[in-house]
């Protein structure tokens, strides 16, 4: 599929959701702590993607670490002076803490060496997921938010990639300080923005349209019109695409599609569609309808896109 020209990038998991690292890192720490689990050798991937002139976008998952959280007092605690765990019985990092930002850091700066040129930071944000109350934060200087955005602008001063974030759908309608997230706020320190608009984690009143199809159009159509709103003209909005059928009444082709039109509507940099299985069977019938919409579009927007870059 990599030369059909449906696709032209892909994301890889460096650091899981679980913590451990996926290529082969020489880091002491991350070998200190048990934290590598080679799946795939970075050279050989770098030079894939390159060959077949795809964008290589390295996932890293932030301050859900069920290793590093566990290491030394890194962890978030409970009340009872115990790493505190979610409801998926996952340790999470302290966000304040400098030795856990420069912890994250280090493993960009040494997936950045090996030619990787774009990073998607995920999990970028405090949990909310289980007995939040018992939680009992050290180290606090400042808001949630001042917290993740301490950690994004050293990340932009130190690392020379392309740095994106991974963000809660709803931040780009308010800021989610509980999480620490703020897009306008966090915006500053990141090329590029990507939101989860996934039509099943909103409410069933959000755009409470007529049609399911219409309902995903325009989630994904205001949701990134917004979030130019909220960001600098440089930032670059590429929301994911829910390709699951998760609280879907009528998953398929045309549940997928809608989402993508509603992004290239609103003049979106792009999409990033996600399943978790990694099963995108469903999704190659969309895609193909979004290419061949692409080039009408153009030739009918390009005044307007002008007229955009120039107002933003």
């Amino acid at each position: 599929m990599a030369d059909s020209g449906l696709i032209n990038a892909v994301v890889v998991d460096f650091k899981s959701d679980y913590g451990f690292l996926t290529y082969g890192s020489e880091l002491e720490l991350p070998g200190k702590i048990n934290a590598i689990k080679k799946h795939f050798d970075i050279a050989r991937l770098v030079e894939n993607t390159t060959k077949h002139n795809l964008k290589l976008v390295a996932r890293i998952v932030c301050f859900r670490d069920n290793y590093l959280a566990r290491h030394k007092k890194f962890g978030i605690r409970n009340d009872s002076g115990e790493i505190w765990v979610d409801k998926k019985n996952m340790a999470w990092t302290n966000p304040y803490d400098k030795g856990v930002q420069d912890y994250l850091i280090a493993i960009t700066e040494e997936i950045v060496a090996h030619g990787v040129n774009a990073v998607a930071f995920d999990y970028v944000r405090f949990p909310t997921d289980g007995d939040v109350a018992r939680i009992r934060l050290t180290k606090v200087k400042g808001s949630r938010v001042d917290a993740i955005a301490e950690f994004l602008e050293k990340a932009r001063q130190e690392i020379e990639a392309e740095i994106g974030i991974c963000v809660f759908g709803f931040s780009v309608w308010h800021p989610l300080r509980t999480e620490g997230q703020d897009i306008e706020r966090l915006g500053e320190f990141v090329d590029v923005l990507y939101p989860m608009l996934y039509p099943s984690h909103f409410g069933r009143n959000f755009k409470n349209e007529e049609t399911e199809s219409w309902r995903n159009y325009w989630i994904y159509f205001d949701s990134v019109s917004e979030a130019f709103e909220q960001l600098a003209s440089a930032v670059k909005v590429v929301p994911f695409i829910q390709g699951f059928e998760y609280r879907a009444k009528d998953y398929g082709a045309d549940y997928v599609f809608s989402q993508m039109n509603g992004v290239l509507s609103a003049r979106g940099d792009g999409f990033i569609i996600w399943n978790a299985r990694s099963d995108y069977s469903t999704c190659w019938r969309a895609l193909g309808w979004a290419r061949n919409s692409i080039p009408m579009r153009y030739a009918q927007k390009c005044r307007g896109i002008h007229m955009r870059a120039k107002a933003r």
